[in-house]
């Protein structure tokens, strides 16, 4: 999450403050300025937030807080906001001083037990994280959010199952998001089995991926593989041509893999097909000449009048000469060994881009979020 901007800080911190005082003077209860002067600490508090002395003012605000039960709901606002500003210890202190508080209100234990959780959580302390959601998912105020926090916590962990039990618990209650997550998790899980030898669970969970989301490409790539450990490569060839066109943005991971399936007899006659497919729209037919040129089909005979075509639509690549084959040679030669190296992936969630595809994104956490993303500059 992007820092607070100084000014989002201060305004916020300011909009504290006057709660703070509101508790203090019984503002909200009286609506009256308060004839008594402001306490010393209060000032001193703000004035080391001016100043950007922040341990000291949380010295002071905790203080403050300390001697003045009204305060619950300004704790729980400072600490939410440095959190948000990535100063999670500060925001560790101030709820676990609030837990520490004698007389505090049931509700309010449970919600500052479910404000730590979170601060761990940011913290990256994934196991006290799971701990405190664990407990507060009992609480039944709280448990939607607490079970879909601890649903992102085996995300990270990469508990899968936990995950989709947690998932599930969530559905129960009407609260589950898209069942395309579920089917990810699914995924997650036949990966698994294919890789320990179980076909026949993979198969399972696949066809529970798909209940849950149909067309799914991810479940048609794996079950692709498993048709392949099974000698079946005509289903392979099928399944694999079946997700992209249902996920295009696969074609630079899947293409090499495709071409391996079909012999080579045949591969320009696939070429030619896919060539054809995609020729409808440039963008398609750039990311699949893109895929094509990294696969090393770049001499290719079906691919020849693609790449010219390609070429000849990008402003960055037209200025090229490429009248002649040792030219064109060239500059694909230049472009492969860009590519090579470039982020050919960018998450249109967060923007994260990286070289290698990823079904769930490493920064935001989104799932299906991966586009083909290449930019390709020669100079």
């Amino acid at each position: 999450m992007a820092e607070l901007s100084p000014l989002t800080w201060t305004v916020g911190i300011a909009a504290l403050v006057i709660g703070i005082l509101a508790g203090h003077f019984g503002w909200g209860r009286h609506w009256r300025i308060p004839r008594a002067t402001l306490h010393p600490d209060y000032l001193a508090g703000l004035d080391y937030l001016v100043t950007e002395q922040p341990d000291r003012a949380l010295d002071m605000f905790l203080k403050l807080m300390d001697t003045n039960t009204d305060t619950v709901e300004t704790h729980f606002s400072l600490g939410a906001l440095y959190r948000r500003r990535g100063e999670v210890e500060r925001a560790i202190r101030i709820h676990q001083n609030l837990l520490a508080r004698d007389g505090l209100a049931e509700e309010h234990r449970e919600q500052a037990l479910l404000a730590l959780a979170q601060d761990f959580l940011r913290a990256g302390l994934l196991d006290r994280a799971e701990g405190l959601f664990l407990k507060v998912s009992e609480v039944p105020r709280l448990r939607v959010t607490a079970l879909d926090s601890l649903r992102g916590v085996y995300e990270r962990q990469h508990e899968w199952q936990q995950a989709l039990d947690a998932y599930r618990l969530l559905a129960r209650i009407q609260a589950a998001p898209p069942g395309l997550v579920a089917a990810h998790y699914l995924c997650e899980l036949a990966a698994a089995a294919i890789e320990g030898g179980d076909a026949d669970g993979a198969r399972r969970l696949l066809r529970e991926a798909r209940a849950e989301v149909s067309p799914f490409p991810r479940a048609a790539v794996l079950r692709a593989q498993i048709a392949e450990q099974a000698g079946d490569r005509d289903r392979a060839v099928r399944l694999l041509r079946h997700a992209l066109a249902e996920a295009p943005q696969l074609m630079q991971e899947e293409l090499p893999h495709l071409l391996r399936l079909v012999d080579a007899s045949s591969q320009s006659a696939l070429l030619a097909d896919l060539v054809a497919q995609a020729s409808h729209e440039p963008n398609a037919l750039k990311r699949f000449v893109f895929s094509a040129i990294l696969a090393g089909q770049a001499e290719s005979a079906p691919l020849r009048a693609a790449i010219v075509r390609v070429l000849a639509d990008d402003p960055t690549l037209r200025a090229f000469d490429t009248s002649s084959p040792d030219d064109l040679g060239r500059v694909v030669h230049e472009i492969g060994a860009l590519l090579a190296n470039a982020e050919k992936y960018r998450c249109r969630e967060c923007g994260f881009a990286g070289r290698h595809f990823y079904w769930h994104c490493p920064a935001c956490h989104a799932w299906d979020s991966f586009e083909s993303y290449a930019i390709v500059k020669l100079g």
